[in-house]
């Protein structure tokens, strides 16, 4: 996520090679209806009579009508595909990494820190076991080089704070302003993995900012597992986390450069997988039908569960519908428009591009929504909810190009897709993710 590879449809252009793909569903339950018989009882001085109740009508549920044709949807990808990695030799043991202009777009997001301080502050003066900031240890996993959240915990009166960071320049970096800012009794900085360092005791409660784009794509679910194990004193409650939660959502999308550069001219299958990146404010992405949540993780509920996969990681699979929407795509052709014209097309290219880019699928757009406490009241979220429209937020829109064209489709059109995404116990193991499904045209 955070490189600030925010970049507009016109820049992406140019480096269009370099870009990635991810996402994945969940399919909807259908609740059936109860039948209740009305039984009466009849009683007489000798007998009780009971009537045979009258027989259910059992009304069939309405199926829908096969469809016309079907359209093949697939993307593969890891976490660290097309992201800064702590090592880019290729090695086995890689993790997502950030440079110092995305730690500062962190710091500076509004959306996020100041959420992410206010809920720190009130954790430490509503313990529920009402002990008081001051005796109350705190534990903050990727610190970063500002260690920003541990010097609020620190300045909001909690007694000592652990504050750990895999990076080691924005370790040194942390330790500095830490010092400089005369916290250092309080404030330990403890370089390394958090899976690999041990506290002198367990923290009271834990600050994890560790979403990713895709929630679990920076080692999220690793971390905290190995926390509930050794570092927390009640990991089962969910006053011990920030955040309490942790969601993906995800929605079929189209996006502009995928019409405007077809085969032959441009291979879109030399990404591999790859997702493509957006600004969450980026037009050229737009969204054709109602979000549904791919992935939601409550911290508290975090454990060695199954199923299970060799290597030890936890696979979650589940099948996801999405039905386009006819309204979202008239409302997306205006924004398609206005961005193409930036594009410097003449009236005819403009209007047709306008026209077929505000019809057709790319792949399946995702992005994270952190809830900060265990109340649910202090929320970020990174395009608007429940719509899923554009906002301002550091945290990108993640896409995967699911098919070499585009796939034109129809108000009432299916997009059903099977997502797997399988998360790794280690945090020296990138997730990988799957979507793999259909569009179905029904007209």
């Amino acid at each position: 996520r955070r490189r600030a590879l925010v970049q507009s449809s016109s820049r992406m252009a140019a480096s269009i090679a370099a870009m990635t793909i991810p996402f994945s569903p969940v399919s909807p339950v259908l609740a059936a209806d109860d039948d209740n018989g009305d039984i009466s009882t009849v009683t007489t001085s000798t007998t009780i009579t009971i009537p045979d109740p009258t027989p259910p009508v059992n009304t069939p549920t309405p199926t829908k009508p096969d469809p016309l044709s079907t359209d093949h949807i697939t993307a593969t990808w890891n976490s660290i595909d097309g992201l800064k990695t702590n090592d880019e030799n290729k090695s086995e043991n890689k993790f997502v990494s950030f440079d110092p202009s995305a730690y500062k777009a962190m710091k500076d997001d509004e959306s996020r820190t100041p959420l992410f301080e206010r809920a720190i502050q009130q954790r430490l003066q509503n313990s529920p076991d009402n002990i008081p900031a001051s005796e109350q240890v705190v534990l903050d996993i990727g610190t970063g080089p500002f260690a920003l959240f541990a010097i609020t915990a620190a300045q909001a009166g909690a007694g000592k704070v652990y504050a750990i960071e895999a990076n080691r320049e924005a370790a040194k970096s942390a330790r500095a302003t830490v010092q400089q800012l005369g916290l250092t009794n309080t404030i330990t900085i403890l370089e390394g993995f958090s899976t690999e360092i041990t506290l002198p005791t367990k923290a009271d409660f834990v600050i994890a900012e560790i979403v990713g784009s895709i929630a679990t794509e920076e080692g999220a679910y690793a971390t905290i597992l190995d926390a509930h194990e050794r570092h927390v004193k009640k990991p089962e409650e969910g006053s011990s986390w920030i955040p309490s939660r942790i969601q993906t959502f995800a929605a079929p999308a189209g996006y502009t450069l995928h019409n405007m550069f077809s085969p032959p001219a441009f291979d879109w299958g030399k990404l591999k997988g790859e997702p493509v990146r957006f600004n969450c404010r980026d037009e050229a992405l737009q969204i054709l039908s109602d979000p549904v949540v791919v992935e939601d993780i409550e911290f508290k509920d975090v454990k060695r569960g199954v199923p299970r996969r060799l290597g030890g990681s936890t696979l979650t699979s589940q099948q996801i519908s999405f039905v386009i929407d006819g309204e979202r795509m008239n409302d997306n052709r205006v924004k398609f428009r206005d961005e193409l014209r930036r594009g410097g097309l003449r009236k005819l290219e403009l209007e047709q591009m306008t026209t077929k880019t505000g019809q057709t699928v790319s792949g399946i757009a995702m992005w994270p929504r952190i809830l900060l406490d265990t109340e649910e009241q202090i929320l970020i979220n990174t395009r608007t909810y429940p719509k899923g429209d554009h906002q301002k937020s550091h945290w990108q829109t993640v896409l995967p190009i699911m098919s070499d064209e585009p796939v034109r489709v129809k108000d009432g059109d299916e997009v059903l897709v099977t997502v797997d995404f399988n998360v790794p116990d280690s945090v020296l193991s990138a997730p990988t993710y799957k979507l793999d499904g259909d569009i179905l045209h029904y007209s």
